[in-house]
């Protein structure tokens, strides 16, 4: 009994200094927040892939809980059987159950949510990269806004401008390797399918696209008591796009294409219309700074 008492204390000797710690961090991360301010209460336009980044976050946070699963739940175990001394094996075989019960579950826990989080990864990437390119568009008199929100869903980029509307849905999906091992980068549109090299032919974001532009038509048209229309375009990073048919109310483009598109249209808002619809997309897409 006293070597099992001696072993507690040492244990608890260790285990210590890392609680101690935490809740040093804990007391003054909270005084920080108590008398600390951001100079500022909030952003007037959010940034390219606020979304998909607020989802990453919560990934993060997930996969340390679950990792702390892994590691704790099994180490816990340890501690028991050592302080316990068991004289046969039926204790440290029941044990090994339940650590490796436990190391499956949370395993196949973190396997979901890094594949998860390498999905979002990509898809945030694809955004950020969409929303660079676009910035060249400000050049042309557009107003940018990113990652527009509408009750269950964003709407990636929106463009505002003399020469129309645009509505930017980005969709971003890893290249496939050919016979040869190299890069495929070329995609098809047929004007109702995406034609992918080794898959089939599907919409993918093709009526996401338009029915975003519909929705952000008729929300402006609501709040500012206008007639607007807005041109949905898909853009695929990352790809090259064939166009087998003739493009003019809908595009599906790289993102390198769009400036050109949008600076080939003619102007068809008046600059009031114009700084009405901004006033209304400034008023939505407004983040508050923590």
């Amino acid at each position: 009994m006293q070597i099992n008492l001696n072993l507690l204390i040492a244990l608890g000797l260790c285990l210590l200094p890392v609680v101690l710690a935490v809740l040093i961090i804990f007391r003054k991360r909270t005084e920080h927040r108590a008398f600390n301010y951001a100079p500022f209460k909030e952003l007037q336009r959010r940034p390219a892939g606020e979304a998909l980044r607020i989802k990453l976050e919560a990934l993060e946070e997930k996969l340390t809980e679950q990792t702390y699963g892994l590691v704790m739940f099994p180490s816990l175990l340890t501690v028991v059987l050592l302080v316990s001394h068991p004289k046969d094996a039926t204790l440290p075989i029941f044990f090994f159950v339940i650590s490796a019960s436990s190391s499956a579950y949370f395993g196949m826990q973190i396997y979901s949510l890094v594949r998860m989080r390498a999905n979002y990864r990509l898809g945030y990437e694809g955004e950020r990269l969409v929303g660079e390119e676009l910035s060249r568009l400000i050049l042309l008199g557009f107003e940018i806004y990113h990652d527009v929100p509408f009750d269950g869903f964003n709407i990636d980029h929106v463009l505002v401008g003399p020469r129309g509307v645009f509505v930017v849905e980005t969709k971003t999906r890893r290249k496939p390797l050919n016979q040869d091992g190299k890069k495929e980068y070329r995609v098809q549109f047929d004007g109702k399918s995406l034609l992918w090299p080794n898959w089939k032919p599907d919409s993918y974001g093709i009526d996401q696209a338009k029915n975003n532009a519909k929705t952000l038509a008729a929300w402006l048209g609501k709040t500012t008591g206008e007639n607007v229309w807005a041109t949905a375009i898909l853009t695929l990073p990352g790809w090259m796009v064939d166009l087998k048919v003739p493009c003019d109310s809908f595009y599906v483009l790289n993102p390198k294409q769009i400036f050109q598109v949008c600076a080939a249209q003619p102007e068809k808002i008046l600059e009031p219309q114009v700084r009405r619809i901004c006033h209304q997309l400034d008023q939505k897409c407004r983040i508050e700074v923590r």
